[in-house]
């Protein structure tokens, strides 16, 4: 299966790798800064096309990765589907839900897949944690907490820093536990939040959601980029028989990669083992692509993700907790 990579540094590189351990190739490279895609395509032995659009209805190419700044998701969502191109789109999903809707009404109506990288879902270690839940080790669960987070995603030319455009840490990072959080243990019904959100010379966010759940269970989850350096995970849940914990501090310094370029650098949580959660996620994409075998994430799942993110925003905002 051929790819063409839109948005070459940051998760684009991380993709590159991923994708071409699952089998895939990377065919064709886009990005604003062309020194990123020639740098990404000299690595893969791919080509460097002029726009997205000649990298979208290029013959040859099977799939899109979509790895760029999350308000432009949308935009090549639709062109990848007008062109008939199956679609792997990085999280979060779109800025917003109704541009979710949107996305997802033209996958449909292109009978094109549409798969968003959730990949928290493929990390050993929460499969792990959900495995001891869902074998009643712990009993029955009550009480959730997981932390995300670290530096700010900075550089001369981040966009983290409009908040408008990233959502801040709660819709580009938090994001993450908010999915695995629902995914585990069932819908959610009520959200309260707290933002930082802080811009200025030194931006930082730090983000707090309490959100109860259908079955009754309360989750703590919470997203930093307030920290003067590192990466960092921690999950803790508690059930009637017992508790569960992660720390991403025990496992080894190869685990947290810095993913650096022309724009903003960052660090993104890897896994010290042989296959990594990112490759996990490509076999699953290709999988529903080659075998129509559904795979672990749909595109619903990723537009709510989206909407219980802004609804932890719109609380933060109003100082109200935000039915859902």
């Amino acid at each position: 299966m051929n790819v063409a990579i839109i948005g070459c540094s940051g998760m684009g590189r991380v993709h590159a790798d991923a994708l071409t351990k699952a089998g895939l190739r990377v065919a064709l490279c886009v990005d604003t800064v062309r020194a990123n895609a020639e740098a990404l395509a000299k690595a893969y032995g791919a080509k460097v096309a002029a726009s997205a659009a000649k990298a979208m209805t290029a013959k040859d190419i099977d799939a899109v990765l979509i790895a760029t700044p999350t308000p432009f998701h949308l935009e090549y969502i639709l062109k990848a589907a007008k062109a008939g191109k199956h679609i792997f789109c990085e999280k979060p999903f779109c800025r917003t839900e109704a541009e979710c809707k949107e996305a997802i009404a033209a996958a449909k109506k292109a009978g094109v897949k549409l798969f968003v990288g959730h990949v928290v879902r493929y990390f050993h270690e929460f499969e792990a944690m959900k495995a001891q839940v869902e074998s009643g080790k712990i009993g029955k669960p009550g009480f959730v907490k997981i932390s995300r987070g670290g530096i700010f995603p900075g550089g001369p030319k981040s966009w983290f820093a409009n908040y408008k455009m990233s959502g801040g840490v709660t819709l580009d990072c938090m994001i993450h536990d908010l999915d695995w959080v629902r995914y585990v243990f069932g819908e959610p019904v009520r959200i309260y939040g707290k933002a930082l959100m802080r811009s200025g010379k030194e931006p930082m966010d730090y983000s707090q959601v309490t959100m109860r759940l259908k079955s009754g269970l309360i989750a703590t989850i919470i997203g930093t980029w307030a920290h003067p350096a590192g990466f960092r995970v921690q999950a803790e849940i508690c059930g009637d028989g017992g508790m569960v914990q992660y720390d991403s501090a025990d496992a080894p310094m190869s685990s947290m990669k810095r993913e650096t370029g022309s724009g903003p650098s960052m660090i993104v949580p890897a896994s010290p083992v042989s296959e990594s959660p990112y490759q996990r996620e490509w076999e699953d994409f290709a999988a529903w692509v080659r075998d129509d075998r559904a795979p672990r994430v749909t595109p619903e799942d990723g537009m709510i993700a989206v909407r219980m993110a802004e609804a932890a925003l719109e609380s933060s905002a109003t100082g109200k907790p935000v039915r859902l």
